[in-house]
């Protein structure tokens, strides 16, 4: 005799390959990721092929979008609690850029050059809101600032 109430399990995900992902990354879009074997993860270093903005999901929504319209829409991932989502963008073309306070009080985080970038699988798809796609070129840093600055001045 079978019992009426079930058990909802989360379905278990099988665990990405990380050197095929790393490959992916490598070959396709031309970020030298690697994989750090500790926390088995892959991992990018900013400031070499591409730089990273940390945007809390308030902010960071409209900005994806206003990118977006303005077909300069490029990688965007989100934590584990999409609270925060990382836009990826070209190098940025000075080093020591420092961002607007207006930015900053908005907690808009801009990776350090040399700084690490964890990058989700590809095939783990619900960590991104936009995937990188392969020969697609990423936004310019300015162009993400710059969004952020107008949705900022735009929400006040």
């Amino acid at each position: 005799m079978t019992s009426s109430t079930s058990v909802k399990r989360k379905p278990v995900l099988a665990k990405p390959d990380l050197a095929a992902e790393a490959n992916f990354f490598l070959e396709h879009m031309g970020w030298p990721v690697s994989i750090d074997v500790t926390h088995k993860r892959l991992v990018v270093r900013t400031g070499d092929a591409l730089d990273a903005f940390r945007i809390p999901r308030a902010l960071a929504e409209p900005v994806a979008l206003e990118l977006s319209s303005s077909l300069m829409a490029g990688p965007v991932s989100r934590d584990d609690d999409d609270r925060w989502w990382t836009f990826i963008t070209e190098r940025r073309q000075r080093a020591n850029v420092e961002l607007l306070h207006k930015l900053r009080a908005a907690r808009v985080h801009a990776t350090p050059p040399g700084g690490q970038l964890v990058v989700p699988p590809v095939t783990n798809s619900s960590a991104w809101w936009h995937l990188p796609q392969p020969g697609r070129p990423l936004p310019p840093w300015s162009a993400v600032v710059g969004i952020a600055r107008r949705v900022i001045a735009r929400n006040r």
